[in-house]
């Protein structure tokens, strides 16, 4: 399974591609030893830099539970609070309008729960990622019949299925109608709810005093190196700012390459070299979402990187007693195989309907490793 930990294999039975249950499971259990480290209920305000070539150089802001704020010092800071969790909403003709004159009707995948609020509606949904296949596929089982979906372009993931009716981009909304209007000219009326399933954004508010300030849609305008460090300030880490990533191993890998710079046994490269890296970067793909777009085998190669990046670090080999540290995983053939097979593999199980929770491998699938396609 892609997705899991280099250490720690989900359980076995469970099901090819996990359910959302299963993943829940899976990281209370990988978090057991670190549990009582963690603060619930509690909101971090502000991170600001104090003199970071010392001791405790940043202060966090934290206000918990009660409402009440104080303030707390540290050497170091990771920002791993990911990229899933605020919305990016797509300038549509009318939405505005939809929203206000039906607030209860506009939903997005970041607050996705369960099918159960779309029972017997009429659904219109927009987008074709991971999150829109997978939560299409649950809507449209409890729906009003067909479930109406709009892509810009067809999604990897995409899959036709009879009880499912595909359009064009949505161009506009038009609530007194509660109508939407598509790319081909064509109009769908009676709408009941609307579903964005459009992307997310970048949103780290608490690191107002960090300089230059993060961009809703241009977090390349932050000056990190290797996606991870920050240039000016390398005691202020990011885990995750890739997209179209496998997360967890691509954090695993990030996690390891921190432990080992702010352990003093992997140093970072001179300031010009990591500029350097970062204009080439910014030459290839620009400094808009696509400076952190990943998309596979890039993804592939970037964790290879950041693996043989660990490798050189001081006592990498265990010796009188030293220990090299967690490894995160090194992919295999079979692995980058699998991660560039994944949206065929996905379309293949999604297709097995009710049946894919039997479904424990690919091979059940039909598919096989070919070392030609890695």
């Amino acid at each position: 399974m892609l997705m899991q930990y280099s250490d720690v294999p989900f359980p076995e039975g469970t099901q090819l591609f996990a359910s959302r249950e299963n993943v829940m499971d899976y990281l209370e259990n990988y978090a057991q030893d670190v549990k009582h480290l963690i603060k619930y209920r509690s909101t971090v305000i502000a991170v600001t830099p104090r003199d970071i070539m010392k001791s405790h150089a940043w202060e966090l802001t934290i206000r918990d539970s009660q409402n009440e704020t104080h303030v707390e010092s540290f050497d170091a800071v990771v920002a791993a609070n990911g990229h899933c969790d605020w919305p990016l909403l797509p300038a549509i003709e009318g939405l505005d309008e939809w929203s206000n004159a039906f607030p209860n009707s506009l939903h997005h995948s970041v607050s996705y729960k369960n099918a159960q609020a779309f029972v017997g509606k009429r659904v219109l949904l927009v987008g074709g990622g991971p999150s829109g296949a997978d939560i299409g596929n649950q809507i449209a089982a409890k729906c009003e019949r067909p479930l109406l979906r709009s892509q810009t372009v067809k999604s990897p993931y995409h899959t036709d299925e009879p009880y499912i009716h595909d359009f064009p981009a949505l161009v506009a909304l038009i609530p007194k109608q509660r109508a939407a209007k598509f790319a081909d000219g064509s109009i769908q009326r009676d709408i009941d709810d609307v579903v964005l399933c459009t992307g997310y954004t970048y949103r780290f508010p608490f690191l107002t005093a960090i300089h230059p300030k993060i961009e809703e849609e241009g977090i390349a305008t932050l000056p990190l190196y290797q996606h991870i460090f920050h240039m000016q300030y390398p005691t202020l880490a990011f885990i995750e700012t890739p997209e179209m990533i496998v997360p967890f191993p691509l954090a695993e890998c990030q996690a390891a390459v921190v432990a080992r710079v702010w352990s003093g046994r992997l140093p970072l490269p001179s300031q010009h070299a990591m500029e350097k890296w970062r204009d080439q970067i910014i030459s290839n793909r620009g400094t808009g979402r696509q400076f952190h777009a990943l998309e596979p085998p890039l993804d592939l190669e970037y964790m290879k990187e950041m693996y043989d990046w660990c490798t050189e670090a001081e006592n990498a080999n265990s010796h009188e007693g030293i220990t090299p540290g967690k490894m995160p995983k090194r992919w295999d053939e079979t692995s980058c195989w699998l991660r560039m097979m994944a949206a065929e593999i996905k379309k293949a199980f999604n297709a097995r309907g009710a049946e894919r929770s039997m479904v424990k491998t690919y091979e059940e699938l039909g598919f096989r490793f070919d070392r030609r396609a890695v």
